[in-house]
């Protein structure tokens, strides 16, 4: 094992774990990093992980990957709200920490995290993929660039085909904070960004209705009567589904193929927000998680232009307030996750972790962006009652 390498340990090994970053590092990044040690809480997952990535190191407790002295960094991809006790504990013996996103559920674990952060000697990135998106990046840079002047306002549709969230664990609040938090921080991350401010404010309403209870419809896919007709089934028989998920149901009692209709949930499935600025900048947001496609479509208004646009299109367009300017500008769309944003998320990570760099998005991105899903989650609830961050318990850096 080089000792130049970052030596990462990975704790959950679903899909996202294996699949995303374990592949990454594996066929992209072997020569700058290597994964040393795997943990999940299901055996029968750990497994399949540990022999798809031939780890050696592999155990159910997260103890003993934490405590690795031969662990250089973490990433964590467990369901959301277990995430800040991992973070806190891996900064707290001094490893790097690459995050999904959000960091967090609630505000009291967001500032716990932060608390931690600023004491340790790691570095905390989150998963803000489509940062490195050359749609976004290339749309940030004219902003940058003075090419509309000062960003005012943000407009941002994100439009998902997200039946999948409402057969998993992320249906429940419990567990991901709900869909305001858990989808759409990497969105309110890139209105964040593009305002280059922090949000002070949120109102959000929402609700659910197109997953709502269907009497033809049964408890799970796999033993449904509809199963040949209903329009969201899946069959978690085959492939990787079978080997991380129906496979492992008898040692984690987790059902992957829950029915989307029938299925308890607390969180939305549309929803819309506005949001407020400590600059006076203001944004607006809706979310619609079952739309016939995914894709978002994104607009920033400045004093003298605009860019808008939609992140699959493969172009964005530039438009100027007084000089007549109206320029379609065509961007680069990658292959791989996230517009290839998976693998250059780990292209930013390594120099970070060596110390050679600061990150795109660090702990006050990852930290500002979870913060007002939270708070968007808790106006929805309140029957989209304005709800000022810090009174909700953020605190300023």
């Amino acid at each position: 094992m080089s000792a130049s390498k970052i030596r990462f340990g990975i704790i959950g090994t679903g899909s996202r774990g294996i699949g995303s970053y374990g592949r990454a590092i594996g066929e992209v990044y072997g020569d700058e990093a290597e994964i040393v040690a795997v943990t999940d809480s299901d055996p029968v997952r750990l497994s399949v992980g540990a022999q798809h990535l031939e780890v050696e190191h592999a155990d159910t407790n997260p103890g003993i990957l934490l405590d690795n002295p031969d662990v250089d960094a973490v990433i964590i991809t467990t369901p959301d709200a277990t995430h800040a006790d991992f973070a806190c504990a891996a900064l707290g013996a001094d490893k790097h920490v690459l995050c999904e996103k959000p960091i967090a559920t609630t505000i009291a674990d967001c500032n716990r995290i932060r608390t931690a952060a600023e004491g340790s000697r790691g570095e905390l990135m989150t998963g803000f993929v489509l940062r490195y998106v050359p749609f976004y990046e290339e749309m940030h840079a004219a902003i940058t660039q003075g090419e509309i002047g000062p960003s005012r306002f943000v407009t941002i549709a994100d439009n998902r085909d997200g039946a999948a969230y409402f057969r998993r664990w992320h249906r429940l609040r419990a567990n991901s904070g709900g869909l305001l938090v858990h989808k759409s921080t990497h969105a309110l991350d890139i209105v964040n960004w593009m305002l280059d401010a922090r949000p002070v404010s949120v109102s959000a309403t929402g609700g659910v209705a197109v997953f709502t209870p269907k009497e033809w419809a049964g408890e799970r896919c796999l033993t449904c009567d509809a199963a040949d007709t209903c329009p969201e089934y899946v069959d978690i028989r085959e492939g990787r589904l079978k080997t991380l998920y129906h496979d492992a149901e008898a040692t984690s009692g987790y059902i992957f193929d829950t029915c989307v209709f029938n299925s308890e949930k607390d969180t939305v499935d549309h929803a819309t927000a506005s949001i407020e600025y400590e600059n006076g900048a203001r944004a607006s947001y809706s979310l619609c998680l079952f739309a016939s496609y995914t894709e978002r479509e994104i607009g920033v208004w400045g004093d003298d232009g605009k860019v808008e646009g939609r992140d699959g299109a493969g172009h964005y367009r530039i438009s100027g307030r007084r000089d007549g300017r109206d320029e379609l500008r065509h961007v680069e769309v990658r292959k791989g996750g996230h517009g290839g944003g998976d693998v250059r998320l780990l292209a930013d990570a390594l120099p970070v972790f060596r110390g050679e760099q600061d990150p795109v998005a660090g702990l006050e991105a990852a930290y500002w962006s979870t913060v007002l899903g939270i708070a968007a989650e808790t106006s929805v609830a309140g029957d989209g009652a304005r709800m000022t961050l810090t009174e909700l318990g953020a605190a300023l850096s």
